[in-house]
């Protein structure tokens, strides 16, 4: 009865987590330095990624943690939470107020980050620049062609490639295209959608 409790209230903390991430523009994700990154943790930061919302992850109780590196733990994070290699860490302890003044001088930078709007010289400028020095993908002899990109929407940034066949995507020069862009432009904190469209389409 106990653990069917406590399932309960882990099922409801997680759905009250979700709705609150609807709702907001930059979340923070807290995890707790004391144990390895769950798999509660990692659902919420799968469904913060899917959402496209902006991050910063709070790593909490950082005083319990005696002789830990924050370099190494940081490796940690990376390691486990792959696909959010863009947000920023902070370590915290809520019971001493230790690094909570980080908190928001990092969220606002974030939300800049959302908001940030490239002219489509530039945006064109720096994938003309990544087609240049990486093989284009194909299927069989037909190869992918970027005609231009252009930024279409901000808070999330959104970027629209238009294609010969959206069809010759794949994820890793998707990956590889979202790279140069936030090698370039930044972007720190925040998921970017990329768009592909094959010309002629609405």
């Amino acid at each position: 009865r106990g653990q069917w409790g406590r399932r309960r209230v882990e099922r409801y903390s997680v759905i009250r987590a979700l709705r609150a991430i609807d709702r907001a523009d930059i979340t923070l994700l807290v995890l707790d330095a004391t144990e390895l990154i769950t798999a509660q943790d990692m659902h919420i930061a799968g469904y913060i990624q899917q959402a496209a919302k902006g991050v910063v992850l709070v790593v909490n109780k950082w005083d319990l943690v005696a002789g830990e590196s924050t370099v190494e733990y940081s490796k940690y994070i990376r390691s486990r939470i792959k696909f959010m290699p863009y947000a920023p860490v902070l370590y915290t302890s809520a019971k001493f107020g230790q690094g909570i003044d980080k908190i928001m001088p990092q969220v606002c930078p974030v939300y800049q980050e959302r908001l940030k709007r490239l002219p489509t010289a530039e945006v064109n400028r720096v994938v003309q620049q990544a087609i240049a020095t990486h093989n284009l993908p194909r299927i069989g002899s037909k190869q992918l062609k970027i005609l231009y990109a252009t930024q279409a929407e901000v808070n999330p940034p959104t970027f629209v490639f238009f294609v010969n066949d959206a069809k010759l995507i794949h994820f890793s020069y998707r990956r590889f295209l979202e790279n140069k862009l936030r090698q370039s432009f930044g972007f720190a904190g925040t998921p970017i959608r990329l768009v592909f469209k094959t010309r002629g389409e609405p």
